[in-house]
């Protein structure tokens, strides 16, 4: 039996309010959460708020970085690093709170877009309820939650390299190119941050992989067992 994730003994860092990170916002309120901190670069002069935020990283449960922030670049850099196991995302914090065993979550340097715009398309033409979300359309977070819904689902490497709890029914990895290595430092990195895709998957569960390489690693990472 699923365990329910129960936000409300949970603390929570939020940085960068964006559109994500706004909608992170509006959900841990709406959940509850025990305290919620949250942080936008734009905020320069309010250094009252900074040094709370900044103390306060290594005492919250969880910290929710906004896709586009290279922690790498960030003013927070070790202090995030330090405390990198704390970091999620906006899906992990969907598949948390509800129990989604209809997904399809795609990922790869082109197409991804196009990918789960027909997945979708063609879902609807055959009246199957759907929803498109992630790096596509509308925050995850301001979708509601259907149990008889299938979730389509847009993931950057920005995404996946921080994420913990996704638990795709169907993922894939359309291909990789040199793409975003100023973010992740190497082509190497950049790959295992897209692998992370299928870390949560069971036997039960598919995972599609069109590249050699990708195959080789997948397969030296004996997922299921």
């Amino acid at each position: 039996m699923r365990r329910t994730f129960n936000f409300k003994d949970k603390s929570f860092a939020v940085y960068g309010l964006g559109i994500t990170g706004k909608s992170v916002l509006k959900f841990l309120k709406k959940n509850k959460a025990n305290e919620i901190l949250a942080w936008d670069d734009r905020l320069t002069k309010n250094n009252k708020k900074l040094k709370r935020f900044k103390v306060n990283l290594n005492i919250v449960d969880y910290i929710i970085v906004s896709p586009g922030i290279n922690i790498k670049k960030s003013r927070f850099k070790k202090l995030l690093f330090k405390n990198k196991k704390k970091i999620i995302t906006d899906l992990d914090l969907f598949f948390l709170k509800n129990d989604v065993k209809k997904s399809i979550i795609i990922t790869g340097t082109n197409g991804k877009s196009t990918t789960c715009s027909l997945i979708y398309h063609i879902f609807k033409k055959n009246k199957i309820k759907t929803k498109l979300a992630g790096n596509i359309g509308k925050p995850i977070l301001n979708l509601k939650f259907l149990k008889n819904e299938i979730y389509v689902i847009e993931a950057s490497s920005f995404q996946l390299e921080y994420s913990k709890f996704l638990k795709p029914y169907c993922a894939a990895i359309l291909n990789i190119s040199k793409d975003h290595l100023d973010w992740h430092g190497s082509k190497r990195k950049y790959i295992m941050s897209k692998i992370k895709i299928f870390n949560n998957q069971t036997k039960k569960d598919i995972a599609f992989l069109s590249d050699k390489r990708l195959k080789k690693i997948y397969e030296k990472k004996k997922f299921f067992w």
